[in-house]
């Protein structure tokens, strides 16, 4: 599982494994106290090398998870901000962005899919349907229709709409 943190990627690429990470309180899943437990690489689109982020285990329910910036989704390596531009620039201009072009064509296909899937509809606006998708805490361009993508717990969307 990865936990959102406030901290700046580049402020981690610099300071390396000495970044001072705000440690959370208790384990969200079974609210117990945690350990730390190294430090994992990970990837990021505005850096040519791997950072390292933080580790957590959790003595009771034996879980581990990641902290990970906030502003960037789990398993994707681009800024939700970065994602949204690009939406948008090819919905008003047809043009792919230049920086993250091997990519963006998997998120718009994924976007449609969730946007006919979910809100049962053809013809919004990208940027529209992402900001609406995005609002049910939810992550408009995956593949997955669940909130962890671990394929357990309810679905993502139950009742969505159009505002």
């Amino acid at each position: 599982m990865v936990l959102s943190v406030v901290a700046d990627v580049n402020e981690i690429a610099y300071l390396g494994k000495d970044f001072p990470w705000v440690k959370p309180s208790c384990c969200p899943c079974c609210g117990q106290p945690l350990w730390w437990h190294g430090f994992v690489l990970a990837y990021f689109s505005c850096l040519a090398e791997a950072v390292f982020l933080l580790r957590l285990r959790f003595s009771c329910c034996h879980r581990v998870h990641r902290l990970k910036p906030s502003g960037y989704w789990p398993w994707f390596r681009c800024a939700i901000a970065d994602i949204l531009a690009s939406v948008s620039l090819r919905q008003d201009s047809g043009h792919w962005r230049r920086e993250v072009w091997d990519r963006q064509r998997q998120w718009w296909q994924r976007l449609w899919r969730m946007t006919t899937a979910i809100l049962g509809v053809f013809c919004v606006p990208a940027s529209t349907a992402f900001e609406v998708l995005l609002r049910t805490k939810g992550f408009p361009v995956s593949r997955s229709f669940k909130r962890d993508h671990s394929g357990a717990g309810p679905p993502l969307y139950s009742s969505v709409s159009l505002p």
